[in-house]
């Protein structure tokens, strides 16, 4: 639902059908109907199934804009087209939720779930990790296919979010802790510049 898992790329929004307009601001473009009524229904079936208020034709102003925030919806490309614009809400959530729904929701669909557990989870990460790893077999490390770097190393991150995903931990959150306790195991005065292990610092 875009509501609770608002984008912030046009990456993301297009998963929805549309794209960033500006920071926080998604847009999507629908076709005029035969009447209003129609274009709006389309606008309307797009805000109900994704958790905002619906606007009605009352609401709009003599050039045809409706504004009730965070949705605005304005004429757009000379009144054949609407453009519906909604800015992030504070309910939304951030975007590791963002993509760990995505990631569900795909699955889902697939009836892929039944596989999921976390042991073949965590075999499939590192054998996507190892397909990524090698991509570099023989070569300098610029010499690597940065297209096919950039797909298996989403397949790693994908992976490790339906692990997170299957034991309920927040991404975000284990890695600021992992964070904290390497900034512990790594003081910068001792691990500055030095490639070392923490036990052998």
């Amino acid at each position: 639902m875009l509501r609770e898992f608002f984008p912030n790329t046009d990456r993301g929004a297009a998963l929805y059908g549309g794209f960033m307009h500006h920071e926080n601001c998604f847009c999507k473009i629908f076709d005029m109907k035969d009447s209003l009524t129609e274009a709006i229904k389309e606008i309307n079936n797009f805000l109900d199934s994704n958790g905002y208020d619906l606007a009605t034709e009352v609401e709009f102003d003599e050039t045809n804009t409706y504004r009730n925030s965070p949705v605005t919806i304005s004429p757009h490309g000379y009144q054949e087209q609407f453009v519906l614009f909604i800015d992030r809400d504070v309910i939304s959530k951030s975007q590791s939720e963002f993509l760990m729904n995505e990631l569900t929701k795909f699955s889902k669909e697939r009836d892929w779930e039944q596989f999921h557990n976390p042991k073949d989870l965590s075999i499939a990460l590192s054998i996507e990790a190892n397909e990524l790893l090698e991509l570099f077999l023989w070569k300098k490390y610029e010499e690597a296919n940065t297209e096919k770097v950039k797909e298996e190393l989403a397949d790693v991150f994908a992976f490790a979010y339906l692990i997170a995903d299957k034991y309920k931990l927040d991404v975000e959150d284990i890695i600021l802790e992992k964070i904290i306790k390497n900034r512990e195991k790594y003081p910068v005065e001792k691990a500055k510049g030095n490639a070392k292990k923490y036990d052998q610092l």
